[in-house]
């Protein structure tokens, strides 16, 4: 099948804002380019408020740069997708409408179950290869999506209110953070994680972690300079080497952690939160290993875009 066009696709998260670029027909995701900025439009947010200017601002700033990419590469579709903040926003649908006119782009505010589903979606597409049981989750800045999956069939979805964000600014308080706001993380997680339904899920059910919480630990472990997501996608991370970064980086600053090779810092002050969440949910489900995948929701967007997925999945396509 020839290339007719290019499609573009956002993921407009509460943390970072993604742009994917891939040419539409075969071997479209397989030849896509992807552009990260960490804008953290959530900052600060209480759920039912209204979004704060700097980070509105920061926002804009962000999407303007997209949108010169865009216009220069000229994909025939445009989608995207806001996540948590969207949603938790008292002006989250409104501001996306406005970015959607403002740019001319196709936007729309995910519901928990459709940013789970298309997740599960994206990551599938680069899982090699995909086991019989999967339990994947989508770490994000204000909540954390968990899908089971049997094959390539998603038995069930739900979402958390589990996010970097929202952990670092409920709980940490102390730069380098005290060893009880530690332990009062770890006590948040486990109670949401104790409250969610898993009667689906099998104890052979292998764990994929996504988004960039997980590939950030990911790259910070193997200390890579420059991000390479085929070095990323499929790698294999154990406990006991998430455990020793956890140790490493929550007795360090802020200011110290962002020399680590690997990690943006604008994602310093959020990562120690992130890890406990990482460790915590493999401890809470006994997982001595995690699969990491760059894909994620971005490119379940993308599918979405060309069509290949449903963006409205019927019950029965979830089941």
């Amino acid at each position: 099948m020839p290339f007719d066009s290019s499609l573009a696709a956002l993921d407009l998260g509460s943390n970072t804002f993604r742009l994917i670029i891939a040419p539409q027909g075969e071997g479209g995701l397989s030849q896509s380019r992807v552009w990260q900025e960490i804008p953290r439009l959530s900052e600060g947010l209480e759920k039912g408020h209204l979004l704060a200017e700097a980070p509105k601002r920061r926002a804009l700033e962000a999407l303007d740069g997209f949108n010169q990419i865009i216009l220069n590469e000229k994909p025939g579709k445009i989608l995207a997708g806001g996540t948590m903040v969207f949603r938790q926003a008292r002006d989250g649908g409104e501001f996306l409408e406005n970015v959607g006119q403002r740019f001319g782009w196709e936007t729309m505010v995910l519901s928990g179950s459709q940013e789970a589903f298309l997740s599960a979606r994206g990551v599938l597409s680069g899982l090699e290869p995909i086991p019989p049981e999967t339990l994947i989750f989508d770490v994000g800045g204000r909540s954390t999506e968990f899908i089971n999956v049997y094959g390539d069939q998603i038995v069930r979805v739900q979402s958390l209110d589990v996010g970097v964000v929202g952990l670092t600014e409920d709980f940490i308080k102390s730069d380098p953070p005290r060893p009880e706001e530690l332990l009062s993380l770890d006590g948040y997680i486990r109670k949401k994680l104790s409250g969610g339904d898993w009667n689906s899920l099998t104890p052979q059910a292998t764990l994929v972690g996504t988004a960039g919480t997980v590939t950030t630990m990911a790259a910070m472990l193997m200390k890579l300079i420059d991000y390479d997501r085929n070095k990323i996608n499929n790698l294999v991370v154990d406990i006991e080497s998430i455990m020793a970064l956890l140790l490493k980086l929550s007795n360090e600053t802020n200011q110290t952690r962002q020399a680590h090779p690997g990690l943006h810092p604008r994602r310093a002050d959020v990562i120690v939160a992130g890890l406990v969440l990482v460790s915590t949910i493999m401890d809470y489900f006994s997982k001595a290993k995690i699969i990491i995948s760059d894909n994620s929701l971005l490119e379940g967007l993308w599918l979405a875009a060309a069509g290949l997925v449903p963006l409205n999945p019927k019950m029965s396509e979830v089941r």
